[in-house]
């Protein structure tokens, strides 16, 4: 009788080709009648936004500046969409409804339950707020969910059963796609890495989750240790003083500083990690690596490699064939258009008739 070593194909975990499935509500609406949506993303500094397509294609694109100081309420916030709305419809444009993508939890109907980086979203009923004031409801999505539908529309994980997106950012954006579709969980929650506990020996500390650690914000933070630099990181996300940014880290990598090459590789490690981890939940054919520092060719590389390593020194690896199979690596298609791109996405799937006229 063969051993099951025998009867396993001679390759490693994650070389197999990933079975694909087609995605027929995509292509359904991009084989229908041309529909347009304006769609916003709002975000930490701006609201861009613009008119997007059944066929992904976005004109009319602009942006406006986040309201978030200790004064702004919701109402602010509706009234930059409100503004939005109007100035697109001065232009002669037409449409039929509007999507948004934004941080936080996002309850179905278009509660927001938590708000990200805005703490005035928190516990609002936004669609409800934005519908009263320009007559049309919006529909409301998580901005990693967005990325993640963006992906899987027309992107990175098109075809993909089962993928995920990572969005490095100011914390750590999570979006899952299960069976071709993206997974939001019975209260929109589901993908919130940046709660993952990364230090369980220090459980409660302020440095503890993802969003420290395998983000932007993470990077940065480990190369100010690496070169000495005070800072100083809080709760309080206003009272937060760090010396350099993301771009100054990739400058001096550039310039050939040892202590930041080594930053690079470390972080490259810690992601791989995570990606393990996913992995012996999910079961991940893919991962798409998104965020502004998902441009650097290094990041990307330093991942891939770090993802090897964490198979390679897994705590299982004893086990053969190893069951954690290893994805495939790869980074987001739509970089600052995603959002907007996902956004009309799932607008089209909560609207998949266009309206009657």
């Amino acid at each position: 009788m063969a051993t099951p070593e025998q009867t396993m194909p001679n390759t490693m975990p994650g070389s197999m080709p990933a079975p694909t499935m087609p995605n027929t509500t995509a292509q359904r609406f991009q084989d229908g009648p041309l529909r347009h949506i304006l769609t916003l993303d709002i975000g930490g500094s701006a609201v861009k936004y613009g008119l997007c397509n059944t066929l992904g294609e976005l004109t009319a694109k602009g942006q406006k500046p986040t309201p978030n100081d200790a004064t702004t309420t919701v109402q602010d916030m509706v009234e930059i969409i409100a503004s939005i709305h109007d100035e697109v419809k001065r232009q002669g444009l037409d449409f039929e409804g509007i999507a948004i993508s934004l941080p936080g939890c996002v309850f179905p109907g278009g509660f927001m339950y938590t708000g990200g980086a805005l703490p005035y979203m928190y516990g609002q009923p936004f669609a409800d707020l934005v519908e009263k004031r320009i007559g049309l409801r919006p529909t409301l999505e998580n901005d990693a969910k967005a990325a993640a539908a963006a992906e899987l529309w027309m992107g990175s994980l098109k075809g993909i059963q089962v993928g995920t997106v990572l969005i490095l950012g100011t914390g750590l954006g999570g979006g899952i796609v299960i069976d071709g579709k993206v997974f939001q969980g019975p209260n929109g929650a589901a993908g919130e890495l940046s709660n993952l506990v990364h230090l369980c020996d220090n459980f409660s500390g302020v440095r503890s989750c993802e969003a420290q650690n395998v983000s932007a914000t993470g990077l940065v933070l480990r190369a100010c240790d690496a070169l000495g630099l005070e800072y100083r990181f809080t709760e309080d996300i206003h009272d937060r003083m760090i010396p350099i940014d993301g771009k100054k880290v990739f400058e001096l990598y550039h310039e050939g500083n040892e202590a930041i090459h080594q930053v690079i590789t470390d972080f490259g490690f810690e992601t791989g990690k995570l990606i393990f981890n996913l992995c012996t939940v999910l079961n991940l054919q893919k991962v798409a690596i998104g965020g502004g520092i998902s441009s650097q060719d290094c990041l990307i590389e330093s991942i891939k490699a770090g993802t090897d390593r964490a198979w390679a020194e897994c705590p299982v690896r004893m086990y053969k064939p190893l069951v954690v199979f290893k994805p495939e690596i790869a980074v987001c298609e739509f970089h600052n258009d995603a959002n907007l791109i996902g956004a009309m996405y799932q607008y089209l799937c909560a609207h998949p008739q266009a309206p009657q006229t």
